[in-house]
């Protein structure tokens, strides 16, 4: 962990800090905790005490949730001038895990200097909150698509159900073809057993002949 006084271009370049004066930035660059971490590095972990909000100053990181057969459900992927870890804000454990993509730079901001800022700035407040509301709208519709979906396939799933196997029309051409098949084996059948007639027919003819002459 290192310590370190940004310079203001490093903070203005924060989308959480968009509209506040020069003073303002150089006054949180003042008092800002800087961390470097190389990739594939652990920044937060679900279920942990939520106790710092962390700025990306530069790299990518990826917030995922841990799935019981060990593998990682990415939910979001965020770049510098993103932050991760405001959820801490509800004073519940890390609802996800975080870890860079690519070796990275944060700051990184403790519960009370972060509610602090937000009492100090009303405009970081309000930036926090629409985005806190674009994401409770995005998983809204992400909810709603994924009941839509649970409702397409029950109502397929009944309609199964209630349809018998020859009544699928997958299974209907199936029968067809078959049936077309069968039809021409017989004819292919009939045709061959004519011929074959008609051979037998000409040998035993030409054999009588033969005994004649």
């Amino acid at each position: 962990m290192a310590t370190q006084t940004l310079a203001t271009p490093d903070l203005s370049r924060i989308g959480l800090f968009k509209g506040l004066q020069e003073k303002d930035l150089h006054a949180i660059a003042e008092h800002a905790e800087v961390r470097v971490l190389p990739a594939d590095t652990l920044l937060i972990k679900e279920g942990d005490a939520a106790d710092e909000f962390f700025l990306i100053v530069r790299g990518k990181v990826k917030v995922f949730l841990n799935q019981p057969n060990g593998r990682e459900f990415v939910v979001d992927v965020r770049s510098a001038g993103s932050y991760v870890g405001e959820m801490m804000l509800d004073g519940r454990p890390r609802s996800a895990s975080v870890k860079t993509v690519e070796p990275s730079e944060f700051i990184a901001q403790s519960y009370a200097e972060f509610e602090g800022l937000l009492r100090r700035y009303p405009e970081v407040s309000l930036t926090l909150i629409r985005n806190l509301v674009r994401l409770a709208r995005g998983h809204n519709v992400r909810t709603i698509e994924d009941v839509r979906t649970r409702d397409e396939l029950q109502v397929y799933i009944e309609k199964l159900k209630s349809t018998s196997g020859a009544d699928l029309p997958t299974v209907k051409r199936w029968v067809a073809a078959k049936r077309w098949v069968l039809i021409g084996l017989l004819v292919l059948a009939i045709l061959q057993y004519y011929f074959l007639d008609v051979f037998l027919t000409t040998m035993t003819m030409s054999g009588i002949t033969n005994v004649g002459k």
